[in-house]
């Protein structure tokens, strides 16, 4: 666990580092590589995060789906339980700031079912190549990934991939990584 919280904090000094228009550049270059992707041309309903630095961006992900026609969830999360379940996500849906800075819907969106969500953009802090993850912390997504059958995808800066750590048991890898293809 220790080996985890020490790699989760050196990543995030590293991603720390960049400027706005890097981790602008950065995350549209991986976008693009998502949009090419067989599951993002087949899904018709994504979850999806709305992301902060320095996670991959989000926000044009999400105007994208909209513009093709997809329906977006993203995640509403209750801390007390560590679990979350997805909502239905509109422009101009009002949001709410939670723990952490993170935006989630209201209760006065529709859940979206886990067996509804066909492609599910999977966060995290440092990607092992085999799809392992660290996230934040939380294990939010873990308990998500229990039981999901819909196809699964991370968004990987390069500063992001390591293989110094241990998937613990309860650890489930997504099925697959974009990582950027130029580096910085």
């Amino acid at each position: 666990m220790e080996e985890k919280a020490i790699l989760r904090h050196e990543t995030l000094a590293i991603l720390n580092e960049m400027d706005n228009t890097t981790y602008e550049n950065r995350s549209a270059s991986l976008a693009k590589q998502l949009y090419n992707e067989e599951a993002w041309h087949q899904a018709t309903v994504i979850g999806i995060t709305i992301a902060r630095f320095p996670e991959v961006a989000t926000k044009e992900i999400i105007r994208r789906a909209w513009l093709e026609g997809k329906k977006v969830a993203i995640p509403e999360t209750n801390n007390k339980t560590k679990t979350m379940q997805f909502r239905h996500y509109e422009a101009n849906d009002p949001l709410i700031q939670k723990a952490l800075g993170l935006y989630e819907p209201t209760k006065d969106a529709p859940i979206i079912p886990k067996e509804k969500i066909e492609l599910l953009i999977v966060p995290g802090v440092v990607f092992r190549p085999d799809g392992y993850r660290i996230g934040f912390g939380g294990g939010f997504y873990d308990r998500y990934l229990a039981g999901y059958e819909g196809n699964t995808i991370s968004l990987c800066y390069t500063d992001q991939i390591s293989t110094n750590f241990t998937p613990e048991n309860h650890d489930l890898p997504v099925q697959k990584l974009i990582i950027e293809a130029n580096q910085k």
